[in-house]
Parts: C-alpha cells; structure tokens; sequence
C-alpha cells in the first residue's frame, strides 16, 4: 500500500511502540493491515513497517511539527501546571492518581489537566494493563509533558528541561523470600527490593547514580517492564522460557513508558536488550564483556560522574540519530 503522508507521519512517530491519531486515519491504517489491534490497543505491523520504510527512502522523514514560534501563555492554573511538570524529573503534569496526591503536595484537577492537554503540552500514555478500558479524565491519570511541553517551560518559566532520562536495569535469579518482619508483605515484594543478588544490585547502584529514583525501571524475565513499587512474588523465569515475557508485550510497555520521548539506558545482558531494542531503536547499551565487566563498568559509573554524563551524551545523540534531530 501507499502511505499518505499523513499515515506515513503517525506511523513514523509511533513507530517504537503504539499507534495513536486521529479515529479515521487509524481505520484506514489498520483497513490495509499497517496496524493491528493487540491487548485492547493498536500497534504497528511488519507490513507497515515496511510501508513506512519504504515512503522514508522516496520522501524522507515526514515532517513531525518540531519547530516553534513564541508560544502564547496559558491561564494561571495551567501555567502553573506545565512549570511544576518541568521541574519533576519524571515530567509528569500531576492528575489525581500521582503519588504527589497522597502526599499532600501539588496535584492539578481534570479541568486543569484538560486545558494542558488541549494545547498539546502534555498527553496521556496508554496504560498496558488496562489499555482502552477507561479514559484518563475518569481515571485521573497523570499527564506526560510533550516537546511542546518542554518548549513552553523554556520559553515561559526559564526552566532548562530537556527529554527525560530513563534507566531500565535487567532483574536477577536471586530473589528475597517474602517476610512481614522485613519487608512488611506478605507472599510478595515490591520489585526494589525482590532481587537481591550481586549482580542485580551493581546494576541497581550504577543507575542510582545515573537518574532520579523514579525514573528507574526493571525489566523482569516473566513481568516485562516493572517500576520499583510494582509488588511481585518470587519466581524463577528467565528468558527463553515457555512462561518468559516477549517482545511484542515489551513493546506495549515502553509505549507506556514513553521511551519515545525518552533518552534511555538500558544496563544488563545482551538477551534482555534485545527484548527492549525492538521497541526502543535509540537504546543505549553501555555494559560490554561478562558479567564480572559488566560489574566493573557498573562501578565505575557510579564514582564517577564525568563517565555518567558522557553515557548520557551518547544515549541523546542515539535518539537524535534515529529521530534525525538535531543535537539537544
């Protein structure tokens, strides 16, 4: 099939995980089987990675609105919302559900959230364990700031923010049993705590070191990709089981994630990268050699912070290189 160019921009900017748009360009796209719907969501197929493929070599990039004039100020209340987002490293525009709630810190009403979300400063990420079941305004969800998003805390709250910077370390075969005295649960654990082998923890370290604590995630051989709060039992599943996560399930966590928008770090093995490569092209793989390397490096990165800062840069330029950006 020949793409439109509007098929081709969707496709193109949602090629690392699910498809979003407009309702009646999707049809059109999942009518010629460029997208499929998995798990109550729509992701791109191997024929529209081939469609868009090959729409990219006849007229190159399409064109995804990156460039910006001054940008108009929000009311108070919005205004208020898009700065406070900027300023968490996780960048989210606090809805009802955010932590910051319970908390009793700064949280913004739907109301808010929709005025945000209109000017296209922030958006929704699917949420893969219950994609399409509810909406985000009945659900209260947080919102992602969006390029533009950033863009406005630049122009007009002086913040220097940047993409956010994710780390996903691969999870470990020794696992804590659950205990109340120790960990306060009962049958399971939450994920920062659950593995607790050597391995695991040097890569824990090194990724302390490199970004903010929520902004860290593991990737388990039987769950996909977990936050450290997320509560697990103990199992024992590697990659290559019958039981172990896929690919394509991986893919609809990124797409949660937001690895899209994201400079992002993955420190593990090479048969947990690849689960994560098929959904984040721009994925950098700093740990090299076995596992005692791997250990090294891992110390290394976490003592020094020129090393840290030099991972970063290479993490941008990989997601400049694949979204053909210039350098941030």
């Amino acid at each position: 099939m020949t793409l439109s160019p509007t098929g081709a921009k969707i496709l193109a900017a949602h090629e690392n995980g699910v498809v979003t748009g407009h309702p009646a360009a999707l049809d059109r796209l999942e009518g010629s089987r460029l997208i499929r719907r998995a798990h109550g969501v729509r992701v791109m197929t191997e024929a529209g990675r081939e469609a868009l493929k090959s729409w990219q070599e006849e007229h190159g990039e399409p064109a995804q609105d990156t460039v910006f004039g001054v940008l108009p100020k929000l009311p108070p209340k919005p205004h208020e919302a898009v700065i406070t987002a900027a300023l968490r490293p996780d960048q989210l525009v606090a809805g009802r559900d955010d932590p910051a709630y319970h908390r009793g810190e700064t949280w913004f009403r739907t109301p808010t959230l929709r005025v945000v979300n209109a000017a296209g400063y922030a958006d929704v990420r699917p949420a893969s364990w219950r994609a399409g079941t509810r909406t985000w305004e009945k659900s209260g969800a947080s919102l992602y700031l969006t390029t533009a998003g950033r863009e406005y805390a630049r122009q007009r709250g002086s913040v220097d923010v940047r993409r956010r910077r994710l780390v996903i370390v691969q999870c470990g075969d020794k696992k804590a049993e659950p205990s109340w005295e120790k960990y306060h649960y009962r049958d399971v654990i939450p994920a920062g705590q659950l593995y607790v082998g050597q391995y695991h923890q040097s890569l824990r370290q090194a990724a302390d070191a490199l970004t903010d604590v929520s902004l860290i995630n593991i990737l388990s051989a039987l769950h996909g990709i977990v936050t450290l709060a997320q509560p697990l039992p103990p199992y024992n599943v590697t990659i290559g089981d019958e039981r172990a996560i896929t690919a394509e399930k991986v893919t609809l966590h990124t797409a949660a994630l937001g690895t899209d928008d994201a400079d992002v770090i993955f420190l593990g093995g090479r048969n947990y990268a690849a689960l994560l490569r098929h959904s984040v092209p721009h994925l950098f793989t700093p740990l090299s050699g076995g596992i005692g390397e791997h250990r090294g490096l891992c110390r290394q990165a976490t003592d020094n912070a020129a090393l840290r800062e030099s991972w970063w840069a290479e993490a941008a330029e990989l997601f400049n290189r694949h979204h053909r950006l210039p350098p941030s």
